[in-house]
C-alpha cells in the first residue's frame, strides 16, 4: 500500500484529479460522461486523468452500465483497498472505534463505556482505541485517523471547545493524536459528519439546499448551502440545539437556560419523565426499571409507548412540540428544500410526527414551508461514519 505522500505525489497532484476522484468516491459505480457532466470539466481531460488513476490503482473500471443509445458507459469505481483509516466515534456513552476501508467496509471495531470516565480518562481510552485499531494486521496500513465529536469543534484546527459527553473544553485533540500516532488527524461534529454521509452517500444528492437535524442525547445540526457543508465564520455553525425557546427553560449544558437542547433531546425527554414520576404519575417505565429512577433510559420511554403507557405517549408529544419549532425556525432562516431529521428520537416517530408536523406547519412561514420536504431518518451514526470517512479520504487526497 502506497503511503499518503506517493499517492499525491504520483496521482492526485492538482485539482481536477482530486475533484475527479472525491466524484468517484461520492457518486461511483459512475461514467466519464456524468463525471463530465458532475465537475464541468471536458471529456478529454476526464478521460486522461481517469486512466492516470487507473494506472496508479487508484480507481478501477467496475462494470459496464445500462444501454442509453451509442456505446454502453464503462462506470469507474474508487479502489475500496486505496487507504484504510482509523476512525473513533465519541458517542454520549460509549467510543466505538473502527478500522474502515476506502469503500466504507468496517474491518475491525472495537466499543467501550465511557459513562462517569473524566476528561482525562476519556482522552487516555481514545489514545489506547486507536492503538488497538493500528495494532491490528490491517492497521498497519491506515494512512489517516478520524475523530467524531459531539459539542462545537473547530475543524481545520482539530479543536473540540467544548463536549458535553466527554466533559472537555478546549481540547486540542488533532495535535494530541497527531503527535501521539505520526499520522494526519481529522476531527469533526457528529452532526456535520452526519449531514456529510447523508448528503453524499444518500438519496439526497440532487438536494443543494438542506438541513439535518440530529436529535439524540444532544441537539445539532448540520447545514448544506449551494452543495457545500456550511461551517460558518467560526467553524461553528449548526449549534440549533443552544438556540433558545424558552427564556423560563432549564438549565443547560451550555450554561444557557431554555435552549432547544434542555427542552427536546433524549436527555430532556428523560428528565422530564423522571419529574413527572416522583411527581405521582404511573407509567410502566417505572416498572422496567423495578422503581429506580437513575436507571430510566429513552429506551424504557419508546418501549413503554408502544405498549400504550400514557405517561410516555405524552412525554414524546411534549418533546415532539419543541422539535416541531426547531424545525419551523430552520425552516424561516435557511427556506431549504429538505429537513432531515435523525438521531435517536426517531424511534418514538410514530407517537411524534403527528404533533411535531402540525407545529411546523403553524410556526413556519407558509412561503418557506410549502416549498420544504420534511423526512425522518434512523441511519444517523452510519451517516455520521460515512460522513467522518469523506472528510479523511478528502484530506488524504488534498494534502
Amino acid at each position: 500500500m502506497e503511503g499518503v505522500n506517493t499517492i499525491n505525489s504520483k496521482a492526485v497532484g492538482g485539482l481536477n484529479e482530486s475533484l475527479i476522484v472525491n466524484t468517484i468516491r461520492r457518486r461511483g459505480p459512475i461514467s466519464r460522461v456524468d463525471i463530465a457532466k458532475l465537475t464541468g470539466l471536458t471529456a478529454p481531460t476526464v478521460t486522461n486523468i481517469s486512466g492516470k488513476l487507473i494506472e496508479h490503482g487508484l480507481i478501477h473500471e467496475y462494470m459496464v452500465g445500462e444501454y442509453s443509445g451509442g456505446r454502453r458507459p464503462v462506470l469507474l469505481k474508487v479502489n475500496s483497498e486505496i487507504a484504510n483509516m482509523i476512525i473513533v466515534d465519541i458517542r454520549s456513552k460509549e467510543m466505538i472505534g473502527y478500522l474502515i476501508n476506502g469503500g466504507l467496509e468496517i474491518k475491525e471495531q472495537t466499543c467501550y463505556d465511557i459513562q462517569h470516565l473524566k476528561e482525562e480518562k476519556i482522552l487516555s481510552l481514545l489514545e489506547n482505541t486507536i492503538e488497538q485499531c493500528y495494532s491490528s494486521e490491517n492497521g498497519k496500513l491506515a494512512l489517516a485517523i478520524g475523530i467524531i465529536v459531539r459539542g462545537p469543534v473547530m475543524s481545520r484546527e482539530g479543536l473540540s471547545l467544548f463536549s458535553p459527553s466527554a466533559g472537555w473544553r478546549n481540547v486540542p485533540l488533532k495535535y494530541l493524536v497527531e503527535k501521539q500516532f505520526q499520522l494526519p488527524v481529522f476531527v469533526e461534529n457528529d452532526m456535520r459528519a452526519m449531514a456529510l454521509g447523508a448528503y453524499h452517500y444518500g438519496p439526497y444528492r440532487d438536494i443543494k439546499n438542506a438541513v439535518f437535524l440530529g436529535v439524540g442525547g444532544g441537539i445539532g445540526s448540520g447545514i448544506i448551502l449551494n452543495g457545500e457543508l456550511y461551517r460558518g465564520l467560526g467553524d461553528s455553525a449548526g449549534e440549533i440545539g443552544h438556540t433558545v425557546v424558552d427564556v423560563d427553560g432549564p438549565l443547560c449544558s451550555c450554561g444557557n437556560y431554555g435552549c432547544l437542547e434542555a427542552m427536546a433531546s433524549e436527555s430532556a425527554l428523560v428528565n422530564i419523565t423522571v419529574k413527572s414520576i416522583n411527581d405521582g404519575e404511573s407509567s410502566l417505565v417505572s416498572e422496567m426499571v423495578k422503581g429506580d429512577m437513575d436507571a430510566i433510559r429513552p429506551k424504557h420511554i419508546y418501549a413503554a409507548a408502544e405498549e400504550g403507557d400514557l405517561l410516555a405517549i405524552k412525554m414524546l408529544q411534549h418533546v415532539a412540540k419543541y422539535i416541531g419549532m426547531g424545525a419551523a425556525n430552520i425552516i424561516n432562516i435557511f427556506n431549504p428544500q429538505l429537513v432531515l431529521i435523525g438521531g435517536g428520537i426517531v424511534k418514538g416517530r410514530v407517537f411524534m410526527e403527528e404533533t411535531m408536523m402540525q407545529v411546523i406547519k403553524e410556526r413556519a412561514l407558509a412561503s418557506c414551508y410549502s416549498l420544504a420536504r420534511i423526512e425522518f431518518s434512523s441511519e444517523g451514526r452510519q451517516d455520521a461514519l460515512k460522513g467522518i470517512v469523506d472528510v479523511v479520504m478528502e484530506g488524504i487526497f488534498l494534502r
